[in-house]
């Protein structure tokens, strides 16, 4: 027996969904986000329509067993949080050489495995649901291979019978926790389109509720007969440092949420949220030191040494230069570096600036702070592009945004934001460095409770950068 670690992979994909026919909570197991409902009704296409699922209360322990499962706590919208506790399950891989028979050809390897002419002991082992398929994806988001997986019902987890086809085996799996999104189906099998659609809002809803996943495998759950007319399936994703985590904004005043005090000539808009919400609970965030600011309007912090990944904004990219310049970051954090190291999303995103004397953007580069564990001996990049850099304390003057999304004119937001920086720095007459505008992302712009920074450095004029 091998122990298993589940994780997946799948590329975040924006589609257009099927219309909704109004499940409740209890049919899900979660609520539904009011956008994915207004996907699902611009749907025409018979076969893409969005279809109520069978009820998990109504298959488990009715149909047959399931593993035993703890749904979790949930505020978000667009997928469920359950613990899958920890139980043997037969699996066995997909063979490409099969082709299309892939699916078909690992499912009866089990099936025989169950039905006893495929166990040393010849015994009949029950069906359970649901029948697991993870599917491995590249770096490209291309199948890479994949496993199929038959829980073991109770009675026979403490001494499952040894498959005897050597493509066979029995692994332990143990408690994890995963997000998913159920749905219904009219036919044989669930058409590709399908399959993406659900994984695309799944995805989506994932990193609008500020959660991390496992990108490294793609899992289907399905509870229910192919071709049955009340039918459940499930895409799943393995939660990544899953926490328990609640914000209220209203728990905060609007100064503790931007961390200063706003100066009367400006207006509020939108509160941003709380840095303290976020730092500790779902990211991880470089240390660092409030400090007394001289005047209204800004907040100042001294930031602690650390180690940061770094990489150059190339106006080469076009318009995706942003995206290419993460893509790079994130790649690296994912285990493109010399020791294969995966390592934990930190936040805030930062982008500096580097301007000239008119002000003019001539530079620009990203960063992704790194967690304290690997301050000493950081992997190195394997990518020309992506480097290491380590900072030292650092005094900062910020102000904060609390929205914008893709709809919003960013470059006019910025500009408005550090305008207004400039304006109370010069009269809390504090000294600061005017060639450099960073930055500082902490959520994801477009989704929930959002917090960015417009930051200067302090400037020590005796000591000029």
């Amino acid at each position: 027996m091998r122990t298993l670690t589940v994780t997946l992979l799948i590329a975040v994909v924006f589609v257009a969904a099927a219309k909704s026919k109004g499940a409740s909570r209890s049919t899900l197991g979660y609520r539904e986000c009011k956008d994915i409902k207004d996907d699902y009704r611009n749907i025409k296409e018979k076969g893409m329509k969005w279809i109520k699922p069978k009820p998990l209360s109504a298959i488990c322990g009715v149909d047959g067993e399931c593993p035993e499962v703890e749904e979790l706590a949930n505020r978000h919208c667009g997928f469920g949080i359950r613990e899958l506790m920890a139980g043997k399950w037969v699996s066995t891989d997909l063979d490409e050489s099969d082709g299309e028979q892939k699916y078909n050809r690992a499912f009866m390897r089990l099936f025989s495995y169950i039905s006893g002419t495929g166990n040393d002991q010849g015994v009949n082992i029950p069906m359970t649901s649901p029948v697991v398929t993870q599917t491995n994806l590249d770096e490209n988001y291309q199948q890479n291979g994949g496993s199929m997986h038959f829980y073991i019902p109770t009675e026979f987890q403490e001494n499952p019978p040894n498959p005897t086809n050597e493509d066979v085996e029995i692994e332990d799996w143990d408690d994890v926790i995963v997000y998913y999104r159920a749905f219904g189906y009219k036919g044989l099998y669930v058409s590709p389109e399908v399959w993406k659609r659900e994984f695309g809002h799944l995805a989506r809803s994932i990193v609008a509720a500020g959660l991390s996943s496992d990108w490294s495998r793609a899992i289907t759950g399905t509870f229910t007969q192919p071709g049955v007319s009340d039918q459940r399936h499930e895409a799943m994703f393995v939660a990544r440092g899953h926490y328990s985590y609640y914000y209220e904004p209203s728990e905060y005043s609007w100064n503790d949420a931007r961390g200063y005090k706003e100066c009367k000539r400006y207006p509020n808009t939108v509160k941003p949220k709380a840095v303290e919400s976020a730092c500790g609970n779902y990211a991880q965030c470089p240390a660092v030191e409030d400090m007394a600011s001289n005047g209204c309007g800004y907040g100042t912090r001294d930031i602690k040494a650390g180690s940061w990944a770094s990489t150059d904004i190339l106006a080469s990219d076009g318009d995706d230069r942003y995206v290419s310049a993460f893509m790079r970051l994130f790649n690296y954090i994912r285990g493109e570096n010399e020791d294969s190291q995966e390592i934990e999303m930190t936040i805030p995103v930062i982008t500096k600036s580097y301007l000239d004397e008119n002000y003019e953007e001539k530079k620009a580069t990203m960063h992704f702070y790194l967690p304290p564990e690997f301050h000493e001996n950081p992997p190195a990049p394997t990518d020309d592009l992506v480097e290491i850099e380590e900072w030292v304390d650092t005094v900062v003057f910020y102000r904060t945004v609390g929205d914008y999304d893709e709809n919003s004119d960013v470059k006019a937001l910025w500009e408005k934001e550090f305008t207004i920086l400039v304006d109370v720095l010069e009269k809390a007459e504090e000294s600061f460095y005017p060639y450099m505008a960073v930055t500082a992302t902490f959520t994801r712009p477009g989704y929930g409770q959002q917090r960015h920074e417009a930051i200067f450095l302090q400037w020590d004029e005796e000591e000029e950068e």
